[in-house]
C-alpha cells in the first residue's frame, strides 16, 4: 500500500514537471520567435538576439571592413597592396544571416534540442560565407606579371628559296604560376595578414624542335608545275582558293590524303566563282572551275614523289594543263583525288601561283627519294566527225564551222620508278577521252545576182579621210587611195 502511494506521487510530481517545462519551453520559443538564438555568432560577430534582417545589417558592416581590407601581393622584389574587392572577394551577409536564425529551428527534434543545449552551454559558430571571382583574379594577377611573362615559341619548318628545309628551334616561354597563386588565396578569406607570393615558371613550346625533326621532312621530293591565262579572271580567281588550301598541309606515314575533304565544297559560300568546267563532253560554266588544275597539279607531284595513288580518275575530254594520262578530275561528293603517305616521315605541301603559273611541291625524307619518270603510251587516235547544219541564214556555197573538233584517245600511262640499281616500270592508268565531233553550218540561202558596175573613168587618185580607214589598218603605212566615184549620166 505505501509503494502505491510513493508510486503515484512521483508521478504527479513528474507531469507537474513536465507541464511547467512546456509552459516554460512555450514562453521561452514566443520570446526568441523572430530573433537568432542566444550563443550564435558568424566570425567574430555575436548575433544571438538580433533578427535576421540585422543580423544581415551587421554582417554588411564586417564584410564592409573586410572587403576594404588589402592583401599583399609579391613578385620578385615588387610588392603590391590590393583590396580584397579588387581581387574579387564577397561575403554573402544575407546566407550567413540565414544560416544563423535556423540555428534550432531546422531538422529532428533531437536536433534542435541539441542546438539549442550547444548555444546555451557555449557558443554555435556559423562559418562566413567568403568566395573570390578566380577570374577576376587571374587578371590581377596577369596584369602584374604582363612584362615579365612571354608566351613559347613552338619549333616550326621554313623552306627557303633554294627549296631547302630549315628548321627554327622552339623556345620556352614563362608564364606566372596561377594556379598555386589562386591556392595561397584562400587563406585570405579568414587572415588579414600575410602575403600571396607569385611565382614564375619555365612554359615548353607545344611542338619541339625533337618532334619537327622526328618528322623527317629534310627536302624536296617532287614538283610540278601548270600554267593558266591570268585574264581569265574567276578561274584564276578559283585556283589561287584551291591552292590557298593545299599550301603547309601535313600528311603523317601511312595517312591518306582526300582532295575535296581538305579543299572543301566549290560554292559560293566557300568563295569560289563561275567559271568554265567539263560535264558531259562540253565545256559550260560552273562555279568552282579551274579547282581540276589544281588537283591535276598535286596529282603529278603525287606520281614523281613516287607515292601511292589509291583513287584518281581522267576528264572525259582532253585538257590543256597537262599531259593525256595525267589529269585528275575531282567534284566534291564524287570524284576524288586520294594518295597515301607511303614513306617513313611526314609529307609537307606547298602550293604557290605566281603569276600564271601553279606549282606544288611535295616536301618528305629525302633518304627514301627515287628517280621518277612518267611513259606515255597512245593505243588509239579517236578521230572527230564532221557534223553539217544546214543554216539558211548563210548564202549557198559557204560554210562556218560552228564548233572545232576535237580528237579523242586512248592512252596508258606507266610510271618508272629507279630505287637505287632497282628499276620499276608499273602501269598507273588506262585512260579514254572521248572525241568531240566538228559542227559545220552550211549555207543554203539563195545567193542574189550582182548588178553590172558602170564604167569607171579615169581620175586622180584622191586618199581617204583617216576616219574612213579599217580598224585594224597600220597607223604609219601610207594613206589608203581610191579612184573617185564617176557621177552617173542621166
Amino acid at each position: 500500500m505505501q509503494r502505491k502511494v510513493f508510486f503515484t506521487a512521483i508521478l504527479v510530481f513528474l507531469i507537474i514537471l513536465i507541464s511547467g517545462g512546456i509552459v516554460s519551453a512555450a514562453a521561452w520559443s514566443r520570446t526568441w520567435q523572430d530573433k537568432i538564438y542566444p550563443g550564435v555568432r558568424a566570425g567574430k560577430v555575436k548575433l544571438g538576439g538580433f533578427s535576421e534582417q540585422e543580423a544581415e545589417e551587421r554582417l554588411l558592416l564586417l564584410q564592409e571592413k573586410f572587403l576594404s581590407t588589402p592583401v599583399k601581393i609579391v613578385l620578385g622584389e615588387q610588392e603590391w597592396q590590393v583590396p580584397r574587392h579588387d581581387l574579387g572577394f564577397q561575403l554573402h551577409a544575407g546566407k550567413v544571416a540565414h544560416r544563423a536564425f535556423l540555428v534550432g529551428r531546422r531538422g529532428s527534434l533531437w536536433q534542435r534540442c541539441r542546438e539549442l543545449l550547444g548555444a546555451c552551454r557555449s557558443e554555435v559558430k556559423i562559418p562566413l560565407d567568403i568566395t573570390f571571382d578566380r577570374q577576376k583574379t587571374r587578371a590581377v594577377f596577369a596584369r602584374f606579371a604582363e612584362d615579365l611573362v612571354f608566351l613559347p615559341q613552338d619549333a616550326r619548318l621554313v623552306i627557303n628559296d633554294r627549296d631547302e628545309v630549315v628548321v627554327v628551334p622552339g623556345k620556352p616561354g614563362r608564364k606566372l604560376d596561377i594556379e598555386a597563386a589562386l591556392e595561397s588565396l584562400e587563406q585570405f578569406k579568414t587572415q588579414a595578414d600575410s602575403a600571396v607570393v607569385l611565382h614564375l615558371k619555365e612554359q615548353q613550346p607545344d611542338v619541339r624542335t625533337a618532334d619537327i625533326m622526328a618528322m623527317k621532312i629534310r627536302g624536296l621530293l617532287s614538283s610540278y608545275t601548270t600554267y593558266f591565262d591570268v585574264h581569265n579572271v574567276n578561274r584564276t580567281y578559283n585556283i589561287n582558293v584551291a591552292a590557298d588550301t593545299l599550301d603547309n598541309q601535313l600528311i603523317k606515314p601511312g595517312e591518306v590524303f582526300p582532295f575535296n575533304s581538305v579543299v572543301g565544297p566549290r560554292s559560293r559560300e566557300a568563295g569560289y566563282k563561275e567559271a568554265l568546267v567539263i560535264v558531259k563532253d562540253q565545256f559550260i560554266p560552273g562555279i568552282g572551275g579551274g579547282v581540276c588544275q589544281v588537283s591535276s597539279t598535286l596529282y603529278n607531284a603525287v606520281l614523281l614523289a613516287g607515292l601511292e595513288v589509291i583513287e584518281r580518275s581522267n576528264h572525259s575530254l582532253p585538257v590543256g594543263y597537262v599531259p593525256l594520262g595525267r589529269d585528275a578530275t575531282v567534284a566534291y561528293g564524287g570524284r576524288d583525288l586520294k594518295f597515301r603517305n607511303n614513306t617513313s616521315g611526314y609529307l609537307y605541301l606547298r602550293a604557290r601561283v605566281r603569276g600564271g603559273a601553279l606549282t606544288v611541291k611535295i616536301f618528305g625524307n629525302t633518304e627514301e627519294k627515287k628517280s621518277v619518270w612518267l611513259d606515255l603510251v597512245v593505243d588509239k587516235v579517236l578521230e572527230p566527225e564532221i557534223i553539217k547544219k544546214e543554216d539558211p541564214n548563210l548564202y549557198q556555197g559557204k560554210t562556218v564551222v560552228e564548233r572545232e573538233g576535237i580528237k579523242g584517245y586512248q592512252v596508258h600511262l606507266y610510271r618508272v620508278i629507279k630505287d637505287g640499281t632497282a628499276t620499276k616500270r608499273v602501269l598507273v592508268s588506262k585512260d579514254l577521252y572521248h572525241p568531240v565531233d566538228q559542227i559545220v553550218r552550211v549555207g543554203t540561202m539563195p545567193v542574189p545576182e550582182s548588178p553590172v558596175p558602170p564604167p569607171i573613168q579615169d581620175q586622180p587618185l584622191l586618199p581617204v579621210p583617216p576616219d574612213e580607214r579599217a580598224e585594224d589598218a597600220d597607223p604609219f603605212a601610207p594613206s589608203t587611195v581610191v579612184p573617185p566615184q564617176q557621177p552617173q549620166a542621166p
